[in-house]
């Protein structure tokens, strides 16, 4: 499992010292993959004991294991450094995100958009809200409405008012950074919501406040001071829960139309 996903699992559990020593490994993946624990806790300033809580924390039974999975992450990375064009980082992104959506447990994702009175979406930006508009369109053939939320304000007004424990709410998310949206996802927390959050895989807050998450990869290209992004690969994680929910709903006997 990437080591990202176990940090946005076990994210309650981590302190301010845990985080910095992770921001440490995230940004140095491959050095730390041959430094012994002695050496990671120099070089972090921490110390034994507390790289070795931290390990057990995210849930390896020690550094040995916690370092053979890091190797593991390094191996299935893709070589982003050597491509030489926007199209084949694309390309890669895709064949990456598959990997994610194939390693996915789907199941009480699926079994969740089934119960659920209601499916409200929302998009951390205008890119992921037109991704939501045809994730939308298509689940109307399904006789599913899911209402997608246009605003912070809208989101405010229905997790006040509208949205219970027996609805669901669907977060789109580049970074995963939702500072600005931290509070509403907290109340919705605190009023059982269930959520689930689809972001790029990253150490995010999002997917640590979520209660089920799916991961896509999209590389960012600079270009004159700004990063650029396909939204491909968020196309292709929402046409597969669509599709993945079409043939689950199909085996339980449902109507299609």
């Amino acid at each position: 499992m990437k080591l990202e996903t176990l940090i946005n699992q076990h994210y309650d559990k981590l302190n301010d010292n845990d985080n910095h020593i992770l921001s440490y490994v995230i940004q140095n993946k491959k050095a730390c993959a041959g430094m012994t624990i002695n050496e990671l806790a120099e070089a972090t300033l921490t110390s034994k004991s507390s790289i070795l809580r931290l390990t057990q924390k995210i849930g390896f039974s020690g550094y040995s294991e916690f370092k053979y999975a890091l190797r593991d992450d390094i191996r299935e990375e893709p070589d982003r450094i050597h491509s030489s064009s926007f199209m084949e980082m694309q390309e890669s992104d895709l064949k990456q995100t598959k990997k994610h959506l194939s390693r996915s447990n789907m199941t009480e994702i699926l079994e969740k958009i089934d119960t659920a009175e209601t499916i409200y979406c929302y998009g951390t930006g205008w890119g992921q809200r037109t991704v939501l508009e045809d994730f939308i369109r298509s689940f109307i053939a399904l006789e599913r409405f899911p209402v997608l939320i246009q605003s912070m304000k809208e989101w405010e007004i229905a997790a006040k008012n509208s949205i219970t424990e027996k609805d669901l709410m669907i977060i789109v998310s580049l970074s995963g950074d939702i500072e600005k949206a931290e509070k509403l996802t907290h109340y919705l927390n605190l009023k059982n919501v269930p959520i689930l959050s689809i972001t790029n895989l990253s150490n995010n807050q999002l997917a640590s406040l979520a209660t089920y998450n799916l991961y896509y990869q999209t590389t960012p290209l600079k270009h004159e001071g700004e990063e650029l992004f396909s939204f491909l690969p968020v196309y292709l994680t929402m046409d597969s829960l669509y599709r993945q929910y079409f043939d689950y709903i199909r085996e339980k006997g449902k109507k299609v139309t």
